[in-house]
């Protein structure tokens, strides 16, 4: 497997198909703790567990050296995803730097319901640099 740290900019990973069911959107609010229903009612799955979800599954895609921190995120929702939707993740190393001995590496990333853009994200992690 590929260690994040090795990928250049410009890196496009495959993608990536996942089903977002009913009970990976409720094992998600349980575990932020939204016992609200409101997700329930109007038949949608919460927007930052789309997000969490595809990002996760890409990630695992990578291998990630010890000590790797999820830094930041910005995401932008634009279409309301259903519980059972089979959902693609597109993503590309956007930007790879060095500083202070830490790898930072940007991922740009497209999730896609029905062929059209349900969120965009940008996350950064930042890992140790190999030796």
């Amino acid at each position: 497997m590929t260690v994040l740290t090795e990928l250049t900019a410009g890196h496009v990973f495959e993608p990536i198909s996942l089903t977002l069911d009913a009970e990976r959107a409720r094992a998600y609010r349980n575990a932020v703790g939204d016992g609200l229903g409101v997700y329930d009612e109007a038949g949608a799955v919460p927007p930052l567990a789309v997000a969490a979800v595809a990002l996760g599954v890409l990630l695992e895609s990578v291998s990630l050296p010890a000590g790797t921190l999820h830094v930041s995120e910005s995401l932008e929702f634009r279409k309301a995803v259903s519980p059972g939707a089979t959902l693609e993740c597109r993503a590309v190393l956007a930007q790879r730097s060095v500083r202070g001995g830490m790898v930072v590496s940007v991922i740009d990333s497209e999730i896609l319901v029905d062929g059209s853009a349900a969120v965009t994200a940008r996350a950064t992690v930042m890992s140790p640099q190999p030796s």
